[in-house]
């Protein structure tokens, strides 16, 4: 048995920083995290030479936390450059016309009186085509992960006002790749008050006032406080058992917040082929009518020889089970249609394919939350400290719209470690 201060139960972006915040107070802290790597969600591949991202990607907009995060470490925010262009029984055409339409969808959103599912709301907009209602469908599943039928129009209004605040419509990647920014947590992080645990499974969490213990398959961990960043998936499903449960507020909560699936697969090539095609050159992204996966993009600015494939939703849905062989041979022929370019030659051009499916992810079991109909105010309720002593961060638990997102849940691990300091 080993003791602590505060326990900090998950490795993600919002466990680092809380563990910077407390370890730079004064505290001492056990980190735990059941992979065995931090970042959670985010994981970046470099064994081409250049970053492959299999989590997150962009960063979206121009949020502090992570702009700062950046220059802390000297890293490059290079803002996604190309011409979004669409695809559809063959044909190229500008996206212009449909994303004005969908544009109009969301803006109208703002005038909604009552909470409503996003499918709902959609099938009221009479004067829009069906080709605009389909984009929009398309990009809430691909955009939020979210399933049309359950996501509430009040929370997507919430989430493009939040987004508006930073500068949303516009996007950036790191360069060096996002894993950067987690390395960047972890340095900032005093190792002289911090137990880091990896590879470390937490089971059970018993608790009552001022004592939390984890239960780990190596022993326990005892504190009098703990911060829980598990994704909203595993607190669902129970992966990790409270005693005492959690109060009932927050179980209610949970059934209002919901978690997308989704699986990405990152064909990375020998050459830019695409650049030599007046359809696909100087492209960001590829909106198609392909029935395995309907979004792809390059890497615009940087000139990384890689196409991403992104599939969300029920796109992902029907995607599961299968084999990482059969998802980069289905993003090959998937591919091959929308740029009428032989598999055969896709597969002589490929260096290698990657692929990660989050929601067979057992640490994830998902991509990231939003907020179903009716949930207004979840993530407020999930966020609250019990009995000052479970403390909650994680994207799943930031109530101003920029859950779902890393910004988000640095803000959370920020709050979380201000409410363990505050409290007796």
């Amino acid at each position: 048995m080993s003791e602590s201060e505060v326990l900090i139960i998950g490795g993600g972006v919002a466990g680092l920083t809380a563990a910077r915040d407390l370890t730079r107070a004064g505290g001492q802290v056990t980190l735990i995290e059941a992979r065995e790597r931090l970042g959670g969600r985010i994981l970046t591949d470099h064994s081409l030479g250049y970053p492959v991202e299999l989590g997150a990607e962009f960063v979206h907009g121009r949020p502090p936390e992570t702009w700062e995060l950046a220059e802390a470490a000297g890293l490059h925010l290079l803002e996604v450059s190309g011409h979004p262009r669409t695809v559809a029984g063959g044909r190229w055409f500008d996206s212009g016309k449909v994303m004005h339409e969908v544009n109009q969808i969301f803006e109208r959103m703002s005038a909604v009186s009552a909470d409503m599912s996003f499918q709902q709301y959609v099938e009221k907009q009479r004067d829009i085509s069906s080709d605009g209602i389909e984009q929009a469908r398309k990009f809430v599943e691909g955009f939020h992960a979210a399933n049309p039928e359950r996501v509430s129009v009040e929370w997507l209004r919430q989430t493009a006002n939040a987004e508006d605040e930073i500068d949303g419509a516009h996007s950036f990647r790191v360069s060096e790749g996002y894993e950067r920014l987690v390395e960047t947590l972890k340095n900032q992080i005093d190792m002289s008050r911090c137990d880091l645990c990896i590879n470390t499974e937490v089971k059970e969490i018993h608790w009552s006032p001022h004592s939390a213990t984890a239960v780990t398959v190596s022993g326990e961990i005892v504190a009098p406080k703990a911060i829980i960043t598990l994704p909203l998936t595993l607190l669902k499903a129970g992966a990790v058992r409270f005693a005492p449960e959690l109060p009932q507020e927050k179980r209610d909560a949970m059934q209002h917040l919901e978690t997308g699936p989704v699986i990405r697969v990152s064909l990375c090539f020998r050459e830019r082929f695409w650049e030599n095609s007046d359809e696909t050159r100087e492209s960001s992204f590829l909106f198609t009518d392909d029935p395995s996966f309907p979004t792809w993009w390059t890497s615009n600015p940087l000139q990384f020889p890689m196409l991403t494939a992104w599939a969300a939703g029920r796109y992902a849905l029907a995607l599961q089970g299968a084999s990482h062989e059969q998802m980069i041979e289905t993003a090959l022929q998937s591919l091959s249609s929308i740029m009428t370019v032989t598999s055969r030659d896709l597969v002589a051009r490929l260096e290698r394919g990657f692929v990660h499916d989050w929601q067979a992810d057992p640490f994830s079991r998902g991509a990231y939350s939003y907020v179903a109909v009716g949930g207004a105010g979840a993530e407020r309720v999930l966020a609250e400290p019990v009995l000052d002593t479970l403390f909650f961060a994680g994207e799943a638990t930031h109530p101003d719209g920029h859950n779902g997102t890393v910004h988000g849940a640095i803000a959370t691990g920020i709050r979380a470690a201000k409410e363990c300091l505050q409290s007796p």
